[in-house]
């Protein structure tokens, strides 16, 4: 099995409430290719290296997940890259499987 983590950067100016609907969107995505996350959490707002669509701070979010088959990923680069509240994302594959974060509200 591969794990890999995708880190991705929302709209900063997005309320919760469509911050959840685009991570449940991600979520359902991966439950229909069958791919198992580990994590998926908000890890905050922060400052962008460099503004990006005059923004200079984004919400960014990290997700991990196992799955084996390439042409999924190129479909999920796809949804991220059509998903106008995306601002960046990028994938990476991990050397070994990720802990699962406890998300503490």
């Amino acid at each position: 099995m591969r794990y890999y983590e995708t880190m991705y950067i929302v709209n900063p100016s997005l309320e919760e409430g469509q911050l959840n609907k685009i991570i449940e969107t991600l979520n359902e995505e991966f439950e229909k290719n069958k791919v198992k996350v580990i994590n998926h959490y908000v890890w905050g707002k922060k400052r962008l290296a460099y503004p990006i669509q005059d923004h200079r701070y984004g919400n960014y979010i990290i997700i991990h997940f196992e799955n084996e088959e390439q042409n999924f990923l190129v479909n999920f680069g796809m949804l991220l890259k059509l998903n106008e509240s995306v601002m960046r994302y990028q994938t990476v594959l991990l050397d070994k499987k990720p802990d699962v974060i406890e998300q503490s509200d």
